[in-house]
């Protein structure tokens, strides 16, 4: 048996070194796509027109309000717009409380304090701006008249202004890009597996092979281990451009930790990833279907799962959705382990995904496999 699998395992390396140009097609494009799209995204954080919003709460200071909104409409760089809602949401949301203008007139005992949230992929110096700006606004809108300036300068001994941030970390171009690539280039393992099944199905290979004994299972296992072990490789090629051969072009590079909870995810991922590409391999009936239908389904897993689109811009509804795409529990293991130091235990539950997601397509590709009649 263990003689059989070995030269199983032989026959796929060679078909599989034998086609250079998949082979360039799993490793080459994607190491290009983590450098160009590091490059392009390494200003994504840099807006120049944010869009702000704020909300004030019952005031009776009726002109203060009014010059208010009149300074903050005068706002460059930020695009401010008042709102009725108090629980509408944009990259910078402003709420005044009930008698915030009101307190600077009258109590000198002021404890109220604007808020300011925003959202965490802007970048801090455009929050320090914004706060800046404001508190000078609200400085000009009191000074003006000195009726109030007493009152007001010692207000000023206290703070008034306070921001929030989303505790969520964002992950930069580089942590972004990295493992985003690694997790389409492993699913696109489907392309060159499922082309070789179906000329092998075509060929009558199998039908050869199965003539001298060979059980369908070991087939099947012998080209899972090998893909796995080329899935592997690129995985961990991808991972060096990140950390090497990315901060050439002057951005930061990837920062690995401890190696083994990073191989498990490598291996978890590539088991889901050949997995799902002998399903598609096996229910299509030519490599042209395989393409196609392989190409759009991961196509649609990437862009589900966060891989084109970053799952902290998303919608929080589309954040939901993108629970149910394998890529996404790829990528965000990566995330845990990249930004937050995760070890196996903080992914646990990713990598148990994977694992069953990779071994139901192996199943439900064997049961299809043999009640076709193909083996």
């Amino acid at each position: 048996m263990m003689r059989i699998f070995t030269a199983l395992i032989k026959k796929e390396f060679l078909i599989v070194f034998r086609d250079l140009h998949a082979l360039l097609a799993l490793f080459l494009l994607p190491s290009i796509f983590i450098l160009i799209m590091s490059y392009a995204l390494k200003d994504a954080n840099n807006a120049s027109n944010i869009k702000c919003v704020y909300y004030v709460d019952k005031d009776n200071s009726e002109d203060i309000v009014k010059n208010f909104e009149k300074a903050m409409d005068s706002l460059q760089n930020f695009s401010c717009q008042k709102t009725s809602d108090k629980h509408f949401k944009s990259d910078i949301t402003l709420f005044i409380p009930s008698g915030f203008f009101e307190s600077f007139q009258n109590n000198a005992d002021n404890s109220l304090q604007a808020r300011i949230d925003y959202i965490p992929i802007l970048n801090n110096s455009a929050v320090q701006l914004f706060e800046a700006l404001l508190k000078e606004r609200i400085i000009m809108l009191f000074t003006a008249e000195s009726k109030y300036t007493p009152i007001f300068v010692t207000n000023l001994q206290k703070p008034f202004i306070e921001s929030y941030a989303a505790s969520q970390k964002i992950p930069n171009s580089v942590e972004q890009s990295v493992p985003s690539w690694i997790v389409f280039a492993m699913f696109f393992v489907l392309i060159p597996f499922s082309t070789v099944f179906i000329v092998e199905k075509r060929q009558g290979t199998y039908r050869r092979l199965k003539s001298m004994g060979l059980n369908t299972f070991l087939f099947f296992a012998a080209k899972t281990f090998v893909y796995n072990i080329v899935n592997l490789f690129q995985g961990i090629l991808l991972l060096l451009i990140g950390v090497y051969i990315v901060p050439i072009l002057g951005l930061e590079g990837m920062h690995i930790g401890d190696i083994l909870p990073l191989l498990a995810v490598l291996y978890a991922l590539s088991f889901a990833a050949v997995g799902f590409a002998l399903f598609i391999a096996v229910v299509c009936k030519t490599t042209a279907q395989a393409v196609i239908t392989g190409g759009i389904s991961n196509i649609l897993l990437g862009a589900i799962g966060g891989i084109m689109v970053p799952k902290y811009i998303m919608p929080p509804l589309m954040q939901q959705i993108s629970n149910i795409s394998p890529m996404s529990w790829g990528f965000d293991a990566f995330i845990q382990l990249f930004l937050y130091g995760a070890q196996i235990d903080g992914i646990a539950q990713n990598l148990l995904f994977l694992l069953l997601f990779g071994a139901i397509m192996f199943i439900i590709s064997l049961f299809i496999f043999t009640r076709s009649g193909d083996d």
